[in-house]
């Protein structure tokens, strides 16, 4: 029997029953047979209760042959509360209150109580709701107040219980003082037993709840096995399947266990691995034996370098880190983990001998740097001194013809040496020669493709083309315009993730072929599109400048397509977002030869008799706008001067000159931009235009010509040559 507490309610009659329950059916047949005698009767029945019980025990009374539901005695004595609502009216700053409780739910029994019978039958489950919430000591101290309650009135009170609120041992204890709180125990059975066996009902319900709490302790114990079951296996699968090699060593430098990666770094099967020293798979042997001695002694090792033979012969470099399993003071094994740094250890050797040569390419440089400055030293002291010789001696003409010509010896001296190191930078550079032939859109693409297609297969894009329906032909450079398509592509590809899209579109209109090539990748900065064909512009921070692009690839394209007449333009809508790159061509008919001089090389025309031009010269070097102007007065020509492009605009708008000298590279506005405002708002269709400019590339006379220049110079100039192509121009 099961021991009670000596200050439990005891009553010789069922004032106090609490009732367990396993499912929701037998609770409503237990509430049912608790109070349809009382409703017989004519008794007051109180019903508190959740709004989905209230309504099955309603329902349950609508099914009774009962007039209008309940018997005629009995109308007006029904009371329903809500349980939720009824809780909140008696509980102040979260605590039940007992001045509370009898104001309210004592309020009810005493109308209850009015109607003068014998016995009152109520019952309640706001107990249940705050087990519910793990509030055990509430729900006791509520019970107390009900058994005063109890004490006052003819009252008859069920509660109810979840027998699964008390599945653990924890609330045991709870689970006794709310039996020992109750003068009837009723245990969760689908077929009541006799009243009078209370104690032995008590018995069988401390029994339910001790079954309660042992099944979810299994059931937690058997949850905490699977989960560490499961935590085991993943932890094995982790190791075993982890890129990173990893292997245990005994105390005498046995192999216990390698897992894959440890094994395929080294080339050896399972059982040629494990079982066998570790020291016969390192070139230095002595290193084991420090190792194994510095675990044994508890340190921790993190990258400690090492040497390590394969089956094939070959040697990787790694890094171990490793400690000690050490049980009860014994060495047990050690855990370390391989790291393969053969490439890094390869490059660091790669990169030490390229910083040796780099080194060295440094100082031949620097004993170039020397011999350069030497060199042009050397034509610059006679010039200077000639200079000075003429200005202390200009009544004395033959010393001031053999200056003049040592100037001129040693100018033209200079010249050939920059000449000669312009040739030195395009042979380092790479000479760009066009050979151009009819060629067609499919060919150029085909051939590009060939170039790209490994790259393009190897990360596993999707390529997309969108060509013509027929064929495109044009007059070009095959290998060119193919490898400025292929750096496209290339960049594509190698900046947009394993498995992405390219898209390469043509398409034709009017006299214009326009190439698109657009992937789904890195993106760009937008700050960075304006300058993105620029040589060595990167994007800072970036994922495109942390993958080494924009460098020179961009440049190529854009000078191999401006070549070509073209252009070439980026877009992008940030990082991450994608790039597309436009090329647009001209559809021509194939040149003639004249034609295919990008501009005039200043060569026609001859020194002559002099014919009086009107002439601008345009330079922001006052020097050399000077100089030029006097020597061109000296010949007989009418010679204004200025120093930027909006004056040389302001300057020709007035006066119309019959030829303008130009200089490309000034600020604020350069020579192009001067050139083609003098041709298209100034109105000059006729007047020679003539660049002077220190760049000699073809593609700086392309840009001239594109700009509406009628010759291109070289400085320093060609003086017979200039005054020729004079003497031949329009007079305005």
């Amino acid at each position: 029997m099961t021991e009670r507490n000596p200050h439990a309610v005891s009553h010789s009659v069922e004032q106090h029953v609490v009732q367990f329950y396993a499912d929701e059916g037998t609770l409503i047949d237990q509430i049912w047979n608790f109070v349809s005698p009382a409703l017989l009767a004519g008794d007051p029945v109180i019903i508190i209760a959740g709004s989905a019980r209230l309504a099955k025990l309603e329902s349950r009374l609508a099914r009774h042959r009962w007039s209008g539901g309940l018997p005629v005695n009995a109308r007006g004595r029904y009371i329903a509360l809500d349980a939720e609502q009824a809780l909140s009216q008696i509980t102040i700053n979260g605590q039940v209150n007992e001045q509370r409780f009898h104001d309210v739910i004592g309020g009810v029994v005493a109308q209850a109580a009015e109607y003068g019978s014998s016995q009152i039958k109520a019952y309640g489950e706001m107990v249940a709701l705050l087990c519910a919430k793990q509030e055990e000591e509430a729900a006791i101290r509520l019970e107390r107040f009900w058994n005063t309650l109890i004490g006052r009135h003819p009252l008859s009170l069920l509660c109810a219980y979840p027998i699964g609120a008390f599945s653990s041992n924890e609330l045991g204890e709870s689970f006794r003082q709310i039996c020992d709180a109750h003068t009837h125990v009723r245990p969760a059975l689908n077929h009541p037993l006799s009243e009078n066996d209370a104690d032995l009902q008590r018995t069988i319900a401390s029994l339910q709840q001790k079954t309660a709490a042992l099944e979810s302790e299994v059931a937690r114990r058997r949850k905490i096995e699977n989960a560490l079951s499961m935590r085991e296996q993943e932890l094995s699968d982790f190791l075993e399947n982890a890129l990173e090699g990893m292997h245990r060593v005994g105390p005498d430098g046995t192999i216990l266990w390698a897992n894959k990666a440890e094994l395929q770094l080294l080339g050896y099967a399972r059982d040629e691995y494990i079982g066998r020293n570790i020291a016969d798979f390192h070139v230095d042997h002595g290193l084991i034996t420090d190792v194994l001695n510095r675990l044994r002694q508890g340190e921790i090792l993190y990258d400690c370098p090492a040497r390590m033979r394969c089956k094939d012969g070959s040697i990787k470099h790694v890094l171990i880190h490793s400690n000690a399993q050490i049980v009860e003071g014994e060495f047990v094994s050690t855990r370390c983990l391989t790291r393969d740094v053969t490439d890094r250890v390869l490059l660091e050797q790669e990169l030490n001998r390229k910083l040796e040569q780099l080194a060295e390419v440094d100082r031949r440089k620097d004993e170039f740097l020397a011999m350069l400055g030497h060199e042009l030293r050397n034509p610059l002291a006679p010039i200077l001194m000639s200079l000075e010789l003429m200005r202390l001696c200009d009544n004395d003409s033959s010393l001031v013809l053999r200056s003049r010509e040592m100037i001129e010896r040693q100018a033209t001296l200079m010249t050939r040496l920059v000449d000669d190191l312009l040739d030195v930078s395009r042979i380092t550079r790479g000479k760009i020669a066009l050979k151009p032939e009819q060629v067609t859109l499919g060919h150029i693409v085909e051939r590009a493709l060939e170039i790209v297609r490994p790259l393009i297969d190897e990360r596993g894009h999707q390529l997309a083309l969108d060509m013509p329906s027929g064929p495109v032909g044009f007059y070009g450079d095959p290998a060119r315009l193919a490898q400025a398509l292929a750096n496209l592509l290339h960049n594509a590809a190698k900046y947009t993730e394993p498995g992405g899209r390219i898209s390469l579109k043509a398409r034709t209109e009017d006299s214009t072929l326009e190439i698109s090539i657009a992937d789904n990748g890195a993106g760009l900065d937008p700050a960075l599109l304006d300058r993105a064909f620029d040589l060595f512009v990167q994007g800072e921070g970036s994922l495109v400048n942390a993958r080494g692009g924009l460098g020179i690839g961009l440049t190529l394209v854009r000078t191999l397509i401006q070549l070509h007449g073209g252009t070439v333009a980026a877009h992008s809508e940030g990082i991450g977002r994608g790039s597309e790159f436009v090329v647009t061509l001209p559809l021509p008919a194939p040149p003639s030869e004249s034609a295919q001089a990008p501009a005039n090389d200043a060569g026609a025309g001859s020194a002559g008799n002099t014919v009086p031009r009107h002439i601008l010269i345009v330079d922001d070097n006052i020097d050399a706008a000077e100089s030029l102007g006097e020597f061109l007065k000296v010949s007989g020509h009418r010679v204004d001067i200025v120093h930027d492009g909006a004056s040389a605009i302001a300057q020709a708008t007035r006066f119309q000159p019959d030829v303008v000298i130009l200089d490309i590279g000034m600020p604020a506005m350069d020579g192009y931009q001067v050139a083609s405002r003098l041709r298209s708002q100034v109105g000059l269709t006729s007047s020679m235009l003539i660049a002077v400019t220190g760049y000699a590339q073809e593609r700086d006379r392309i840009s001239a010509r594109q700009a509406g220049f009628d010759y291109h110079f070289a400085k320093p100039l060609d003086i017979d040559r200039l005054t020729g192509l004079i003497n031949g121009a329009n007079s305005s």
